[in-house]
């Protein structure tokens, strides 16, 4: 498997991420975004294959994800309940 068999550089901005020029809406208007609205300033779109690819493993991204944010808070929410035992050991 390539690389290319998952993405294609975008044909609109030829892969730059965005689109220079004026955007026309009864007047000339600048195009304030810069970001090229076919691929959203990426420079590449997705194949229908790595799309389903995108789809397969977005839950199990979702799921590291939530897992580290959970770990780095129970360590936060064990070292602020050991601090305030400390605290109040100190007081008496």
């Amino acid at each position: 498997m390539l690389i290319s068999d998952i993405k294609i550089t975008c044909e609109n901005c030829d892969g730059n991420g965005f689109k220079a020029g004026f955007e026309e809406c009864g007047s000339i208007q600048i195009n304030l975004k810069k970001s090229c609205p076919f691929c959203s300033g990426r420079g590449y779109n997705l194949t229908e294959f790595g799309e389903n690819l995108w789809e397969l493993f977005m839950p199990m991204f979702k799921d590291m994800v939530n897992d580290e944010i959970n770990k780095k808070t129970n360590v936060l929410n064990q070292n602020i309940e050991c601090n305030s035992k400390k605290l109040v050991s100190s007081r008496k």
